[in-house]
Parts: C-alpha cells; sequence; structure tokens
C-alpha cells in the first residue's frame, strides 16, 4: 500500500503535541540535558580484552561506569543484514538489555543498509525493493517487526532514528537527495514517514529522530529544513546533528546551525554525535585527526576534552524554551585494546578521542556528561 500523509498524521491517533516525552518547549527553567553515549562497539571491545576502571582505580562494568558518570541514554546502531555481529539485531538487544539493567534510556539507530550508512555511502540493503511503492512497504514493515523484537525482549526504546546522517538522503538512489528536485524529496518524504508511522503506532511515546551530519553548516541544514517543510516531512520530534570539529569547524559554526534548528524551525535539537581528542598521540587508523581537530582554547589534553563537553553544554543550554536537548558522544569506550604481549587486539580509530585512556581509566570528560 502507498502510506499517505494522511495516514500518518491521522492514522495512529497519535498527535505530536500530545506526545508527553516531548520537553515542555515554554518551560523557564533549564532542565537536566540528555547527554547520551553510542555502545555499539563495546562487545568487540570487551571480547578483544578490554577493561574499564573508574577514577578510583577500580575495574568496573563498562555500562555501569557510563550509569556512574550520569549518562542518560544509549545508543545502539542496527544494520539490516550485516555480514557480522557489528550492528546486528542479536547484539543490539543485548546492549539494550544491558542498558535497561542501568536504567539508561535506549536509542535505537537504524542505519536502513547492511553497513555502515553516512554521508558517502547510503545503499540500500541487498535484498530490497528498487520500486518506490516497495520498497515503501519494506521500510514499513521492517522498522515495525525490529522494533518489535526489543519490545518482546523487554527492552523498548525511548528514542528511535529514522535513518543514520541523511541529509543527501538514504536508501540510494530512490531515497538520494542531491538538489531541490520534487522528486527526490518526494520519495524521501514516503520512506521516511513509513518509518515514523511503523513507530507511532508501536512506540506512540518514544521520540523520532532526523539525524543529519551537517552541524557546522547552518546554510545547508536551512536548506534542508526548508525543502522537509515544503514536502512534508513533519513526522519526527527531535533533529540530531553530527559535531566532529576536524568536518564541522568551530564552535560559532555549530551556534548558528543551533540557532536555525531551535530558533528558526523551532524544533528540538539533540548532537546526535559528537566526539573530541584527549590527546595529540597516534594510535594507528585513527578517525579523527588531531592535526585537524583543535578547537581555539580547546587543547587536546584531558582538561581540553572535559571543556569541549561543557562547551556543547553550555551551547545547548542556551537554545530558546528548552529546546537544547543533550549531546551522545560517538563510542566513548572504544579504547585500543593491546595483549600481554603489546600486539593489537582491537583499534576501531577512536582511542584518541575516547572517554577513557590507554588503560581504560576514565577521563573527566565522562563525568562532565552528567548534564546538571
Amino acid at each position: 500500500m502507498k502510506l499517505s500523509r494522511r495516514h500518518f498524521l491521522f492514522g495512529t491517533g497519535v498527535a505530536l503535541s500530545t506526545l508527553t516525552s516531548v520537553p515542555e518547549l515554554h518551560a523557564s527553567k533549564p532542565r537536566a540535558l540528555s547527554n547520551g553515549a553510542d555502545i555499539s562497539w563495546l562487545p568487540e571491545i570487551e571480547a578483544a580484552g578490554g577493561k574499564f576502571f573508574d577514577a578510583k582505580g577500580r575495574r568496573i562494568d563498562a555500562i555501569a561506569l557510563l550509569k556512574l558518570s550520569g549518562v542518560k541514554v544509549g545508543r545502539i546502531r542496527i544494520f539490516v543484514n550485516p555480514q557480522t555481529e557489528n550492528g546486528s539485531l542479536k547484539r543490539a538487544i543485548g546492549l539494550a538489555k544491558r542498558l535497561k539493567t542501568h536504567k539508561i534510556e535506549i536509542c535505537i539507530d537504524l542505519h536502513f543498509s547492511d553497513t555502515w550508512a553516512d554521508p558517502a555511502n547510503q545503499t540500500m540493503p541487498a535484498l530490497w525493493s528498487n520500486d518506490i511503492d516497495t520498497l515503501e512497504n519494506e521500510v514499513y514493515k521492517y522498522t515495525r517487526e525490529t522494533l518489535q523484537e526489543f519490545v518482546n525482549s523487554g527492552v523498548t526504546p525511548a528514542w528511535v532514528q529514522v535513518g543514520n546522517e541523511v541529509a543527501g538522503g538514504f536508501l540510494w538512489p530512490l531515497g538520494k537527495i542531491s538538489s531541490d528536485d520534487a522528486s527526490q524529496w518526494q520519495n524521501f518524504v514516503r520512506l521516511q514517514n513509513a518509518g515514523a508511522l511503523a513507530i507511532r503506532e508501536l512506540l506512540p511515546n518514544a521520540l523520532i529522530l532526523v539525524h543529519l551530519e551537517c552541524g557546522g553548516d547552518s546554510q545547508r541544514v536551512q536548506w534542508w529544513l526548508n525543502n522537509a517543510q515544503r514536502f512534508g516531512l513533519d513526522n519526527y520530534d527531535v533533529l540530531g546533528l553530527s559535531y566532529y570539529t576536524q568536518w564541522s569547524g568551530s564552535l560559532v559554526q555549530l551556534s548558528k546551525t543551533l540557532n536555525v534548528v531551535t530558533s528558526t524551525f523551532k524544533k528540538p535539537v539533540v548532537i546526535a554525535e559528537t566526539a573530541y581528542p584527549w590527546t595529540s598521540k597516534r594510535f594507528g587508523n585513527d578517525v579523527i585527526d588531531t592535526s585537524k581537530a583543535p578547537l581555539a582554547a580547546h587543547p587536546l589534553t584531558k582538561d581540553g576534552q572535559k571543556k569541549f563537553v561543557l562547551s556543547l553544554e553550555k551551547l545547548l543550554r542556551q537554545q530558546p524554551a528548552n529546546r537544547g536537548l543533550g549531546l551522545w558522544w560517538w563510542e566513548p569506550m572504544a579504547m585500543k585494546v593491546l595483549s600481554a604481549s603489546g600486539s593489537i587486539t582491537w583499534n576501531g580509530g577512536m582511542a584518541n578521542s575516547a572517554l577513557i585512556d590507554s588503560d581504560g581509566r576514565v577521563l573527566p570528560a565522562l563525568s562532565a556528561l552528567n548534564g546538571q
């Protein structure tokens, strides 16, 4: 069936304005931030021998450490048919159960691909259709069935992302966005709304995120949101932004983008992905290039990393009507793991920007994520 906009808006009996999970938009008192952490790599790190320690040097479970530090949201990515355990539904449910044990909210990041989805890669799942009507139904069915597995397992998500870093669209080629072309936007909105409809029907209290990668590009975000509004993409609660200084630029640029979201379009916002180095040391395979990452007055040190967290929190608190919801660190536990003989057993490339040091000891920036 074709899922119409009317079907989405009225078929579930849920109006966005009635969702009790959305923060009060006219509150005057600053509210606690819902800061979080992506933990999708954690099982691999632990299997490779990674160990974690609190500020007193006591060994501690990684998620217990996140809870102790005040983290409120755990983000988990899911691929459709992954070739490895990374991104698998089974792993995601296992991680969700661990989050629930520690009373940390669950965010499910649906990539809608068999592998990584990002600005350069939004490959449609191999077994899905290249017909827009069929694909729309597949998005709805997959989203509903995947989230049902979490419900059945007793780990209902509080947040769900419909796609990962989708400023250029998702489910390419049919859901790709590269211009103002109406047909591109119409396809994209149909696919987004199909996923959102499934979420609304099954999880009426969950917050739906649309996640854009361009946290430092206010003009692109304004263009994107103008078109989204024009073509009827109004089926989400929160806009997520990625902000990495290497690609996104200065805090001034981030501030301009946040202003577009929260003031011009009056949408709640979360910095859905961010990270910043605690050291200029090179670990090999580094995702963040320390020669390109530094911000003025934020040195690549443990204290400089903590200052980065506090600076983002300050910007979020400055947003009108408490629309700045929080920031989520990307893979804060992703240390480089070595064997007893010194050989590398795991290295995801984020060791210089994790919130633990090379020995697995907690860094000051992690406690700053308490959002109080």
